[in-house]
């Protein structure tokens, strides 16, 4: 939420009134983002946590915290990630997109998932890309070591289990 359309989303959303937590991987770039939407909103709601979806343990930290804290989540949006990166993993093993466009995604939204399932008329937004539909589920081979890296089809196979977890989330 600290820069593109996730910044875009944040700053439309706390000028409407709403309250909202900037949850990025560096807390400095929040802060940065934080300032920039209260230079506009003297009055928004405007929190900023540390969230490294490319961490598991991160992910579960950060929902036990947000969970402490709050009694409702209206609104998630599952927007981070990363693209086309060289060959890399997540702190756990995983392909870096995969790991972190989809599982720390998937991860977050299990452990919110009570408190959105709590909270009346609540939504979760998942943002993918056009990419998706060139991308392939390769089942047997999602970290891409078989078939070797390749940065555009692991981006596309990111974004289409992106698709495949919103239609069995929506189900």
């Amino acid at each position: 939420a600290n820069t593109g359309l996730g910044f875009e989303t944040a700053r439309a959303l706390a000028q409407k009134g709403a309250q909202v937590t900037l949850a990025c991987r560096s807390l400095d770039k929040a802060k940065e983002a934080q300032q920039r939407i209260l230079e506009e909103t003297s009055d928004a709601h405007v929190d900023v946590e540390q969230l490294d979806l490319s961490d598991l343990s991160n992910v579960e930290t950060f929902a036990k915290r947000f969970s402490e804290n709050h009694d409702r989540l209206d609104l998630l949006i599952l927007n981070a990630g990363v693209m086309v990166p060289p060959a890399s993993k997540t702190k756990q093993g995983f392909e870096l997109q995969f790991g972190v466009n989809h599982l720390g995604h998937f991860a977050l939204t299990g452990h919110l998932l009570p408190l959105v399932q709590s909270t009346e008329q609540s939504r979760i937004v998942v943002l993918s890309s056009m990419a998706a539909t060139q991308g392939k589920m390769s089942f047997d081979d999602l970290q891409f070591e078989k078939r070797g890296y390749s940065p555009w089809p692991a981006y596309g196979q990111s974004k289409l289990a992106n698709q495949l977890f919103t239609l069995e989330l929506q189900r």
